[in-house]
């Protein structure tokens, strides 16, 4: 034996052990400093905008009526998010738009860092825990969600933390001392992460049962069980005040689990129908979130760290293949978000991957491994101009002061302030108490001057989704009815009041207006005007 630390081997020295803590530091500093850069300015379209509209109206304590209640939807408040959002609104160095979008660049600059400093640990190569850093950081999604508002950031803060701690417990030094703290810290940091996203409840089932058979084996004591569980439901607070408001305005158990795991989107949590389709579009994310071979030294990782008998190599193994597998059969429009807690893990695995190629092919893998893992910028610099002029059409719609090749292929979101042009200049054109029927991705910006910086309160802003929480603008956006006859339009348009739509393209416009109205352009957006009898569609 050479007696040379192996790849999965801890340094115990006070000296490794400060560098590690420094080299964490530069890491997340490093990451913050590329998404501050590159950070959204302002106001944004969508899930963003919307949860930067949630966390500006934010208000303590929660009561049912407000944003911590979704009514049949709990799931999705992710009250973390919004009251770490607020919290960085309210010393006021920055408006709430932009806070909400910082939040999400510490966020995933603190996942970044910790994936370095997992590698680092599991290797003991720092270069390779910079190569997986960088093919973490400069990843299509990862960035993409780390420059505007999005909950997926502390998703992914939560999940490397919680890889830390199982690696601290079980790691070739932590086996020597087994310190309990580590299990109860892993437990709690779940909780919390619960607050922010359901996707924790994937670790939670891997790392649970992964604690009961280290309870079950002696290796740590019983009552750790116990302990983490009350710490776990410590940690989720916040997520078990909005479930509470829930059952207060359901009175039913069945109805509040419902709304608090599925929502409206059960028939997609469970399925699995369609799955070679499924599968092969999450392919295409995956490459597009490591557009380079190196995402082959993930494969290269999970054979090196499987060979590893028990413990956190292979734990953290089967946490990758499950959350990749939910994922791919998770059929959603916005599939590919719910892959940042895997790319978390195979993040990780390229690490150890190519610290395993280095040892077994020789040096001239670290720089090739470094420079690979920068080369997506360059990828995604050219990659918009290359999908227009190949005609490959992937969006379903368009939208001013969006070109949706830049903004869907580019992560980066630096001066773009589309979305706050486009709802200043609708907002600014329309008429004396008009109303705005906007689908769901202009919505937010348009809510946010509305609702938030008070611009023109004579009008009303309806979205599809506002109808879920006030019966009485329900008109607005009708179902079908049961006959399959068009839907009457709404009484306001029927005394003469002037209504605005966003698009005139199916499913993005209310079902009433095709039959009961014409529609003509109105600047950016589109006017609904009566139809007169006997004129044609």
């Amino acid at each position: 034996m050479s007696g040379q630390p192996t790849d999965l081997e801890e340094s115990q020295s006070d000296g490794a052990r400060a560098g590690a803590v420094w080299l964490w530091l530069a890491a997340f500093v490093g990451a913050l400093a590329l998404y501050v850069f590159t950070l959204a300015p302002g106001l944004v379209w969508q899930d963003g905008g919307e949860y930067q509209w949630t966390a500006a109206r934010l208000t303590w304590p929660p009561a049912q009526g407000t944003v911590w209640s979704r009514p049949g939807e709990a799931v999705r408040v992710h009250p973390w998010f919004l009251v770490a959002a607020r919290g960085l609104w309210w010393p006021r160095f920055w408006d709430y738009a932009y806070a909400a979008n910082l939040c999400s660049a510490i966020s995933m600059a603190l996942a970044a860092a910790n994936v370095v400093l997992l590698v680092d640990l599991m290797t003991r190569r720092r270069w390779a825990a910079v190569v997986a850093g960088l093919a973490f950081a400069v990843g299509h999604t990862i960035w993409t969600f780390a420059v505007m508002s999005e909950v997926l950031g502390w998703a992914a803060a939560f999940l490397s933390a919680e890889c830390l701690c199982a690696w601290a417990w079980a790691s070739p030094a932590g086996a020597s001392r087994r310190q309990a703290r580590w299990l109860l810290l892993l437990l709690f940091l779940n909780g919390v992460a619960l607050s922010n996203h359901l996707m924790a409840a994937i670790s939670l089932a891997v790392f649970g049962v992964w604690i009961l058979a280290e309870v079950i084996r002696r290796r740590a004591p019983w009552w750790v069980l116990p302990a983490g569980a009350g710490l776990w439901l410590v940690g989720g607070t916040l997520y078990w005040i909005v479930v509470g408001l829930e059952y207060v305005r359901t009175a039913s158990l069945a109805e509040t689990l419902v709304s608090a795991t599925v929502g409206g989107f059960g028939h997609a949590a469970v399925n699995v129908s369609d799955l070679p389709a499924l599968v092969e579009k999450s392919f295409l994310y995956v490459g597009l979130n490591y557009p380079t071979p190196l995402v082959f030294a993930a494969l290269v990782g999970l054979v090196t760290l499987w060979r590893r008998k028990g413990g956190f190599p292979r734990v953290l193994v089967v946490l990758a293949l499950i959350c990749f597998l939910w994922v791919a059969r998770y059929d959603v429009p916005d599939q590919y978000s719910f892959f940042v807690p895997f790319y978390v893990a195979a993040s990780v695995l390229i690490g150890v991957g190519v610290a395993a190629m280095r040892g077994r092919w020789g040096r001239w893998v670290a720089p090739v491994a470094v420079a690979l893992a920068l080369l997506p910028v360059a990828v995604y610099a050219v990659l918009p101009q290359a999908a227009e002029r190949a005609e490959f059409v992937f969006f379903k719609r368009e939208l001013p002061y969006r070109d949706p090749y830049t903004y869907f292929l580019q992560p980066w979101k630096r001066g773009d302030d589309g979305a706050r042009r486009f709802a200043t200049e609708v907002l600014d054109a329309l008429p004396a108490d008009a109303i705005l029927l906007p689908d769901t991705t202009p919505a937010p910006p348009l809510k946010c001057l509305h609702d938030i910086e008070g611009r023109r309160p004579d009008v009303l802003i309806v979205d599809p989704y506002d109808v879920r929480f006030d019966d009485s603008l329900r008109e607005y956006w009708p179902a079908r009815p049961e006959d399959g006859s068009p839907p009457p339009p709404p009484e306001a348009f029927a005394r003469g009041r002037r209504i605005f739509i966003v698009s005139d393209v199916k499913g993005y416009k209310p079902l009433w207006v095709d039959a009961h109205g014409v529609v003509e352009p109105f600047g950016l957006i589109f006017e609904v005007k009566p139809r007169t009898p006997g004129e044609g569609s």
